[in-house]
């Protein structure tokens, strides 16, 4: 199974940091969605929180009523984000959709998950009853770009675990399907920890196109993800 690459240090060896460098610009992404739309919490859950630095980059931003916790399949993951515990940050190994009791937060956290979960129709069951309101980050793989050159979906799976692949409408699409009303959304732009010459200049290009006309930029040079606000319907039959 592909989820064993989270626990055997194959993910950590190609992924060194978790990619928690790239928590503070989600996190700055993740507050800007629920600002814009006044959403009340209390109690943050990140099903899949990696390293946790996207809660500690929020709890900075946040003030003492609202409490965090970090929840991830991956030993790996969970031994780095214990370093950042605190009376208001809590971080444990634990799949919390197999749960036998079900608690109930105002906000779930799903960042760059799904792609990654070998049954994700059961997933989204699983966690429709567990909050109010849900956040995903979802990188929208397929493109004119991506179909062209499929190794770049391969790449994608050998090296960060990338098992599913979607577009835009088609996950929120399944979404709606599994009882999340989505409220709003708004499009994050890659990163690139390093950038030959042609990738500078497509980029280039993605950017101009992508200022033009969002979703037409990423249906054709991909790239991009889709962060969307849910509101969970709790009387979704599982």
């Amino acid at each position: 199974m592909m989820s064993n690459i989270y626990n055997d240090n194959t993910y950590l060896n190609n992924n060194p940091t978790w990619n928690e460098e790239d928590a503070p610009v989600k996190a700055n992404n993740i507050i800007r969605l629920l600002n814009r739309n006044h959403i009340y919490f209390e109690t943050v859950c990140e099903i899949g929180c990696g390293s946790g630095e996207i809660l500690v980059q929020l709890a900075a931003k946040f003030n003492e009523v609202v409490n965090f916790f970090g929840f991830d399949i991956s030993k790996d993951a969970i031994n780095i984000a214990k370093r950042k515990e605190t009376n208001r940050i809590k971080f444990e190994h634990k799949d919390i959709t197999e749960a036998t009791e079900k608690n109930f937060f105002d906000l779930l956290l799903v960042i760059d998950v799904i792609e990654h979960v070998d049954n994700y129709f059961k997933f989204l069951d699983d966690i429709t009853l567990m909050g109010k309101y849900t956040i995903f980050h979802i990188p929208l793989d397929i493109s004119v770009w991506s179909l062209f050159r499929e190794k770049i979906l391969i790449e994608s799976k050998n090296r960060v675990g990338h098992i599913h692949n979607f577009t835009e409408e088609f996950i929120q699409s399944i979404l709606m399907d599994k009882g999340f009303k989505i409220i709003d959304k708004l499009y994050t732009a890659p990163t690139f920890r390093t950038m030959p010459f042609k990738q500078k200049v497509i980029n280039r290009i993605r950017k101009i196109v992508f200022i033009i006309h969002k979703k037409f930029c990423t249906k054709t040079f991909g790239g991009y993800s889709i962060l969307l606000l849910t509101e969970n319907n709790t009387q979704h039959s599982v």
